[in-house]
């Protein structure tokens, strides 16, 4: 897919920048800047982007009063909303050959080690540490991860048994994931914990799965690194390392019924149209794709008219 796109785009006569990081919008002027300092002038901008960057970092300034009124309104009511779920990944190369994990579930699959799984109590105790964070010990805060570990769901995936190119022959690679809340990996990296605690969620996996339906990988492991949300949030500038957009939690700052998909590109700002897994909620990669089909279709039949005046 994204193959296909950068071609549509370099055939287009577009131009692709990569490393660039957006950190002003000049509503009035329409352009934005990036962290280098270089500027990009645009007739229409499609912010397929982090909602609350965009409006973090719009500049309203020479826009008449009811549009900066309406732009602060929105900026007001997207952060006071809160990104979803996040995840735990860690990678695995194993001497293995993938062989073996196909006779072991194949390319991708769920997995929970334990029938308990992750209740209502435990979710209660995800709450409860993150608002007394700093009342618990050190020792409490990784007996709750080792517990969260042992009773979660995982989602396994290996690239290698859909593109054999993607593995040497005779060994496998895995990405292991589960779910985990960016704020409490927030709340343990601002304590000073953080290389532990990757550590320790990466101990905990990899002796789970080497105790179950993996028998002694420990033995074959050949390299490991992880990510966390605090790492999406970092890579990929997602707030809360959110990976299907906004949660549930908190009141959902974008439209969220189907009907009124239409509208869900609509910003306050100028000459701004919003796509991807923020412009809607609940998000997907269907739902992503076809908020950036209605923006440009917008900006396609706002040209014509312009044309057609």
């Amino acid at each position: 897919m994204v193959d296909l796109l950068k071609s549509k785009v370099l055939d287009g006569g577009g131009e692709i920048k990569l490393n660039k990081e957006i950190v002003s919008v000049n509503a009035a002027e329409k352009t934005v800047m990036d962290s280098t300092g270089e500027s990009y002038a645009y007739d229409q901008l499609i912010w397929a982007a982090d909602l609350k960057t965009l409006y973090r970092y719009v500049n309203p300034t020479g826009l008449d009063d009811k549009t900066i009124a309406d732009i602060k309104s929105e900026t007001e009511r997207m952060f006071a909303a809160k990104g979803a779920e996040s995840v735990f990944i860690l990678f695995l190369g194993v001497n293995r050959p993938t062989s073996y994990f196909q006779a072991k579930g194949g390319e991708h699959m769920f997995y929970t080690p334990s029938r308990k799984g992750l209740d209502q109590t435990t979710r209660l105790e995800r709450e409860d540490l993150v608002r007394d964070f700093e009342s618990k010990t050190k020792a409490e805060v990784f007996d709750w991860v080792d517990q969260y570990c042992e009773l979660n769901t995982y989602e396994v995936s290996i690239p290698a048994l859909r593109d054999a190119a993607m593995a040497p022959e005779g060994k496998t690679g895995l990405m292991i994931s589960c779910l985990l809340d960016y704020d409490i990996v927030e709340k343990i990296e601002q304590a000073g914990w953080y290389a532990e605690f990757k550590d320790r969620l990466e101990a905990n996996i990899i002796r789970i799965f080497s105790e179950s339906i993996y028998p002694d990988i420990t033995d074959d492991l050949l390299l490991k690194f992880s990510s966390t949300p605090l790492t999406i949030k970092q890579v990929a500038g997602s707030s809360e390392g959110a990976i299907t957009g906004w949660s549930f939690e908190s009141d959902v700052p974008v439209v969220n019924k189907l009907a009124n998909l239409p509208k869900s590109i609509l910003t306050a700002i100028p000459g701004v149209l919003q796509a991807g897994q923020w412009a809607y909620s609940p998000a997907g990669v269907p739902i992503a794709m076809m908020t950036g089909w209605y923006a440009t279709q917008k900006i396609l039949k706002d040209a014509k008219r312009s044309r057609d005046k």
